[in-house]
């Protein structure tokens, strides 16, 4: 998935239009055919962020699920994106599928929803960082390290 080319897009999205509101339906236009393109789904219509986010939920494609989530971790920087009625669901969604990114940068996985949503809100400045792969942090003196 093009990380970059859905941050333009929405960007854009969020640009056009006269009014917040429109501005903000574009945006989550923008977020349900990214999700939607990356889990190969068909389109029935107009379907809402939240509905998608279900789907998301429920696709057996991880790598899919991983994508989508980090989409959606960019669009919750966005005040009034999500709606506020799906924020558990997002961060249930974050839980399951980006476990390890969550557990590096502290995510407060036994406090409130509003909580969890406040740190999901600032993680998308650090989540391309945060994915990938720890390295060793010592040297690789002969028989210490063998990676």
């Amino acid at each position: 998935m093009d990380v970059d080319r859905f941050l333009r897009d929405l960007s854009d999205a969020l640009a056009a239009g006269n009014g917040a509101r429109n501005r903000l339906r574009n945006g989550r236009k923008v977020v349900i055919e990214a999700c939607l393109t990356a889990l190969d789904a068909e389109r029935t219509g107009q379907q809402s962020l939240a509905a998608v986010i279900q789907l998301v939920a429920v696709s057996p494609k991880r790598a899919a699920q991983r994508d989508c989530t980090v989409l959606l971790l960019h669009a919750l920087a966005v005040p009034g994106l999500v709606s506020a009625e799906t924020h558990r669901d997002v961060c249930a969604l974050a839980e399951d599928t980006l476990r390890p990114v969550l557990l590096r940068c502290g995510y407060p996985f036994g406090d409130s929803t509003e909580a969890k949503i406040g740190m999901l809100e600032r993680l998308h400045t650090r989540i391309a960082e945060l994915m990938e792969p720890l390295q060793p942090t010592f040297p690789n003196w002969q028989g210490l390290y063998a990676g």
